[in-house]
């Protein structure tokens, strides 16, 4: 897990994903806030779509009410490049949150038309 918040755990080692297609990518500048409560207690894989609520101004996972849609009240489209465990009540900072590069589209969670047309900047890598 790459997040931080206030309270002090010790997280076991566990492998990944690469989603990454190239060496040239880039990072949100100050990380991105993930939202404990609108997530809920999971664990959000590498790869998962994200985007920030314009109320809360806070990461949440993106998704579509009416498919095809962009969801509004969202910005900051972008895309996790590490797991996160989020425990649906401690907000997590995350800074391996990837705004523009190229990835594996193959590899992206959550990831919708409308979703890619919002962020430009990021790179759909349809072979592997």
């Amino acid at each position: 897990m790459a997040g931080y918040t206030l309270k002090i755990t010790e997280q076991p080692f566990k492998s990944g994903k690469n989603i990454l297609a190239s060496e040239h990518f880039q990072f949100i500048e100050g990380g991105a806030t993930l939202d404990a409560v609108a997530i809920g207690a999971k664990t959000l894989e590498a790869g998962t779509a994200i985007a920030r609520n314009t109320t809360t101004g806070k990461f949440e996972e993106y998704s579509e009410t009416t498919p095809g849609t962009l969801e509004p009240g969202f910005d900051e489209f972008a895309i996790l490049n590490v797991n996160v465990d989020v425990d649906g009540v401690n907000d997590v900072v995350v800074g391996e949150v990837i705004v523009r590069g190229s990835v594996y589209d193959a590899k992206i969670i959550g990831a919708t038309d409308a979703f890619k047309e919002a962020n430009k900047n990021i790179r759909y890598v349809k072979h592997i």
